[in-house]
């Protein structure tokens, strides 16, 4: 495939988030969608566009968003944080409305090289505090590894892949169960199982923020191939002495009990238990996360 055919296959995702953009029904959403820009980024990525949401001014924030997801899921908390801060939320590669011909495998060390050489094009190089929700947190973790020069602080956000090893789904489960992830009702299951109080917090608004990136070229294989890869697993290893504070909600059913025990015991996480919230402290609680967040990143006293 030439570049001509690259950008035509790209240009897809772009016409289909403009036309997904004006059918948000949730107003936060398209506050949100509106400051997204395209970045284009090097050969490594077939010089293809990206979205990236880009807003405020201030030391830099990165949000990096859960497995299957978007950067839509930071609707509740970004204009607040872009009050005090320049906010930066990708799409993570392979997820999100990002273009799914950038590389033929989607796996974690493609997401962090893709991370890595987005913040260099953004130049964004020191005091970079990063916001990891779910796999996000992973995410957040490993990225820290990588470049720790660059990263002041953290918070995690009910982070998930932080134990265990990684198990690969081979072929051809791995694209069967991508398919199943595209149900209707299998979304609709997983988006109200992600709040604290489903029967009260989630309706149609919530239901489409879930699944509207589906419909972009390549969903289905950008997943199953990152589920082949065995996706982010064991990252508490990648923890350093970078400051950290985790926020987990109490009434978490994704990641559960036990999990959420074994957060806590880690010394280093700072664990900070929500009461009356799910597995998205940021959707469920976004006034307190906010608080949480900024008097975190903005009071020097947390530095050790």
């Amino acid at each position: 495939m030439n570049n001509n055919h690259f950008e035509q296959f790209s240009d897809l995702n772009v016409d289909f988030f403009e036309n997904a953009k004006i059918s948000l029904q949730d107003p936060l959403g398209l506050y949100l969608a509106n400051d997204v820009e395209w970045i284009k980024l090097n050969q490594n990525w077939n010089s293809l566009k990206f979205p990236v949401v880009i807003g405020g001014k201030g030391q830099p924030i990165l949000l990096l968003h859960g497995f299957d997801s978007s950067f839509l899921e930071f609707r509740r908390i970004y204009q607040s944080l872009k009050r005090n801060f320049q906010v930066i939320i990708p799409d993570l590669l392979g997820f999100g409305f990002t273009p799914r011909c950038a590389t033929n495998e989607y796996n974690p060390a493609k997401i962090i090289s893709y991370l890595i050489d987005l913040l260099k094009t953004l130049q964004i190089t020191k005091n970079l505090k990063i916001i990891g929700a779910s796999m996000g947190g992973s995410t957040a973790l490993k990225l820290a590894f990588e470049i720790p020069e660059s990263v002041d602080k953290i918070i995690l956000l009910s982070p998930a892949g932080l134990f265990g090893e990684p198990k690969s789904i081979p072929f051809p489960l791995n694209q069967i169960g991508a398919s199943f992830l595209g149900l209707p009702m299998v979304r609709k299951s997983l988006c109200r199982q992600a709040f604290a109080y489903p029967e009260k917090c989630v309706g149609e608004m919530e239901e489409q923020i879930a699944s509207i990136h589906l419909g972009c070229k390549g969903w289905r294989n950008s997943l199953a191939s990152f589920a082949k890869s065995g996706g982010f697993a064991g990252t508490q290893k990648y923890i350093q002495n970078i400051p950290i504070k985790t926020l987990c909600g109490e009434n978490d059913r994704i990641l559960g009990k036990k999990e959420i025990k074994n957060i806590r015991k880690i010394e280093k996480l700072n664990f900070v238990g929500l009461q009356n919230c799910g597995h998205l402290p940021h959707v469920d609680l976004p006034s307190l996360s906010c608080k949480i967040i900024q008097d975190y990143f903005l009071n020097i006293s947390f530095h050790n």
